[in-house]
């Protein structure tokens, strides 16, 4: 297995400290709307807040968080979440602008999966 971060791609400490992004991801959130499946990417070794307040509200909106091994190669070192919808639907508008808020506001990294048919 190769040990690859970052810092492998040209990105240095500064940079990483900064992030990749400003504000809340207002900015792109429309992007997201329509998706399946959202990836969060905790930073390694880094306090997490917040994150039981929007467990508890991912879950009240019959959705669900999991914490998976599913990451691209370059973000192995981090730790993935998993958002879907629990009867495989599209992610409710609200649960992917909270979480993709919450995401920006900690400065993690994010994907999704968007089918084309949707």
């Amino acid at each position: 297995m190769i040990n690859r971060n970052l810092g492998d791609y040209g990105y240095n400490r500064r940079q990483l400290r900064q992030g990749g992004g400003r504000g809340n991801g207002n900015d792109h959130v429309d992007e997201l709307i329509g998706s399946t499946e959202l990836y969060i990417y905790q930073t390694p070794n880094r306090r997490v807040t917040g994150y039981e307040a929007l467990k508890l509200y991912i879950e009240s909106q019959e959705c669900e968080i999991i914490f998976t091994a599913d990451a691209p190669p370059e973000l192995s070192s981090y730790e993935s979440m998993r958002i879907t919808h629990k009867r495989g639907e599209k992610i409710p508008d609200g649960v992917v602008k909270r979480a993709h808020s919450w995401a920006h506001n900690r400065n993690f990294l994010h994907s999704f999966f968007k089918p084309m048919y949707r």
